[in-house]
């Protein structure tokens, strides 16, 4: 089995998240995860801007790593836009003077079946964003589905074999969580990030996709999507699965190390 170690001196530069969910007040899920894992973890600087709010909300200071955890103004991935990521990326822009060719950019979205059509995210979507520095064809980003919801990531932080798990909806993942009375508040621990690219790679393991290339994910990330498809029509569910751990594994921050 593969070992991983966190190195926290990793110099991240700027980065890019743009996610789904977050509201005004709290800032949502996932929001509120990244700010767990790249701030109160590893120490980087978050700045976060949530849907409706017109100020970015800081968290910690370090001009040397430092993430940028963004809303779009309507949630789902049908409504990311080149009009509405170039709108968020001018606001970035103008407060930080960041430009978003000079980043990585991730998208975590959920697979959830009701919000799509059959196939409707394969070629626009998961085809399309496969790079988070961007590919031959100008299309810069690597879209990060979980599977169905970021509960996903929570529970593989401390759970074994997560992904022989099924279910629907993100919110059917949700009770799970209060049985172990566990949330993204929990995670405080770098052994919690260690263990879900565990569980992550022991999910890929099973759908056929151990052997992965951290630099050319494009093979894997279709390779999940259309494993989870095929699971729908079979069991109308899908397997719990997260790839946030990726974007960790593709920034150095946690990166594979001796027995």
């Amino acid at each position: 089995m593969k070992k991983y170690k966190i190195d926290k001196s990793k110099n991240i530069g700027n980065v890019i998240f743009v996610v789904e969910g977050g509201r005004a007040d709290t800032g949502g899920t996932e929001l509120r995860l990244l700010k767990k894992i790249f701030s109160d973890i590893l120490g980087y600087e978050v700045q976060e801007l949530r849907r409706g709010s017109d100020e970015f909300i800081g968290h910690g200071i370090n001009t040397q790593f430092r993430v940028f955890a963004l809303n779009l103004p309507k949630n789902q991935l049908t409504q990311m836009t080149e009009e509405a990521l170039d709108s968020l990326y001018r606001r970035l822009n103008e407060e930080f003077n960041i430009k978003p060719e000079d980043c990585p950019i991730f998208y975590l979205y959920d697979r959830d079946y009701l919000s799509y059509k059959p196939n409707e995210l394969r070629k626009k979507y998961v085809m399309k964003y496969t790079d988070p520095y961007g590919d031959e064809s100008g299309n810069q980003g690597q879209l990060l589905l979980s599977y169905p919801a970021v509960e996903s990531y929570l529970l593989s932080c401390i759970q074994d074999d997560v992904y022989l798990r099924s279910y629907f909806l993100g919110k059917d993942v949700k009770p799970e969580l209060v049985k172990v009375d566990f949330s993204e508040e929990d995670i405080e621990l770098e052994d919690y990030l260690l263990h879900a690219v565990e569980e992550m790679n022991k999910g890929l393991n099973e759908f056929g996709l151990k052997k992965y290339d951290i630099d050319n994910l494009a093979p894997t990330l279709l390779g999940v999507y259309d494993y989870q498809q095929q699971k729908y029509k079979t069991d109308k569910n899908f397997s719990l699965l997260s790839l946030v751990s990726m974007a960790l594994l593709e920034l150095g921050v946690i990166t594979e190390c001796n027995e």
